[in-house]
């Protein structure tokens, strides 16, 4: 009778294991950092500041003119998003929801655009990346 081959030995699985909970562990951390103070969403129709709606979690359901017909969008759970859009290929609606400040919706054809403003936990001052 043969012996079956083993793939993985006792300390193996001790080792991966340890190796799975660390990695489990920073990337908790690193989503916790980079938490944020969603305070609102600012609506630009042709490119003029038209709207500011604060984030909330009650549900919302808004209409916004455009110069093709319009577009209706939803505030929940502090996030936003275009729900329905008189645009061709939709893309806007296909973004989904957006709640980090700094992520944009942006509609070409109905000119609209939807950016969520607040105050993040980084630091402004940190680098990026330095070049040599």
């Amino acid at each position: 009778m043969k012996k079956q081959k083993k793939y993985f030995r006792k300390g193996d699985v001790v080792v991966y294991t340890i190796l799975i909970s660390i990695f489990s562990v920073l990337g908790f951390q690193i989503t916790k950092f980079k938490a944020s103070d969603a305070a609102s969403a600012e609506v630009y129709v042709n490119n003029q500041l038209k709207y500011v709606y604060p984030l909330q979690t009650e549900e919302k359901d808004i209409f916004v003119p455009t110069d093709i017909g319009g577009v209706n969008v939803k505030i929940k759970d502090k996030k936003i998003r275009v729900t329905t859009s008189n645009s061709p290929l939709k893309l806007n609606v296909k973004q989904g929801w957006i709640g980090q400040p700094g992520e944009v919706i942006i509609g070409v054809p109905d000119r609209l655009i939807i950016k969520v403003v607040g105050k993040t936990n980084e630091r402004s001052d940190d680098v990026d990346f330095v070049i040599k």
